[in-house]
């Protein structure tokens, strides 16, 4: 999810919902390639279907929205903690990894 067109669609859609077509564009990202980025991220649950517009010509599309509210990284005593605050969930997802410290060239 570390991908730069990942944090890139979730950094634009999380003020406004936007087209796959305006993301796409925003990113210079293949449309193919953007939708297939919007079924990751709505598997993960970053992003959602907000609702779906009409173009001038009567056709309709699909809006998406981040879900994200904001993101906390903390790193001490070799322990990276992350919390990630959705906008409609109460408890903040959490995850923490312990940083094995490397050791110095020539050591075993």
């Amino acid at each position: 999810m570390t991908d730069q067109y990942n944090m890139n669609i979730l950094a634009a859609s999380s003020h406004k919902a936007r087209s796959a077509r305006e993301l796409a564009f925003m990113f210079d990202i293949p449309l193919a390639s953007c939708y297939r980025k919007l079924r990751e991220l709505s598997a993960a649950g970053l992003i959602e279907q907000e609702g779906s517009e009409l173009t001038a010509d009567g056709k309709r599309y699909k809006v998406y929205k981040s879900r994200i509210g904001s993101v906390t990284l903390v790193y001490e005593k070799g322990t990276l903690r992350m919390k990630v605050d959705m906008n409609y969930r109460s408890a903040p997802l959490e995850i923490v990894q312990n940083m094995a410290t490397p050791k110095p060239r020539g050591e075993l």
